[in-house]
């Protein structure tokens, strides 16, 4: 919408964005994982779209995400987290791809978001996942020459 009048304010609300959405919605897990995904892919709109839901004076706890993921050789999803005690680990988020996209199948079907919006959000899990360890991502876990590889 372009606004006639060169004087006049056009709002949006990135509330009503799927981002601004899933943000709100998600708790746990998700929620950590949403936040890393969101900061990952909208670097200078992330921290925005959190002041506008949580406020100014938001402070994100440790435990938290400090790295995008990766793919474990096991097929695990990892990334860095920062601990209370201020290490940096490499954590297990996920057991696998799978449980990652059901997670976020999940959020997507509890807040009834549309094609395009579910296409936009798994496009940015997608680009969140910044490196695959496994030497065949194809490769079946239970194939014998898995272990033999490994």
């Amino acid at each position: 919408m372009v606004a006639l009048n060169p004087n006049a304010k056009i709002i949006f609300d990135p509330r009503t964005t799927w981002q601004g959405r899933c943000a709100a919605a998600a708790t746990g897990m998700t929620g950590a994982v949403l936040m890393s995904v969101l900061a990952h892919n909208y670097e200078e709109g992330a921290s925005h779209l959190y002041k506008l839901i949580y406020g100014d004076g938001m402070i994100v706890p440790a435990p938290f995400l400090e790295s995008a993921a990766r793919i474990a050789k096991n097929g695990a999803i990892i990334a860095k987290v920062r601990q209370r005690n201020r290490e940096v680990k490499w954590w297990v988020l996920y057991p696998s791809e799978i449980a990652l996209r059901d997670d976020f199948r999940r959020l997507a079907d509890q807040l009834k978001l549309s094609d395009k919006d579910r296409t936009e959000l798994f496009d940015a899990v997608t680009r969140w996942v910044v490196a695959d360890r496994r030497l065949d991502p194809t490769m079946d876990p239970k194939d014998p020459d898995a272990k033999r590889l490994h």
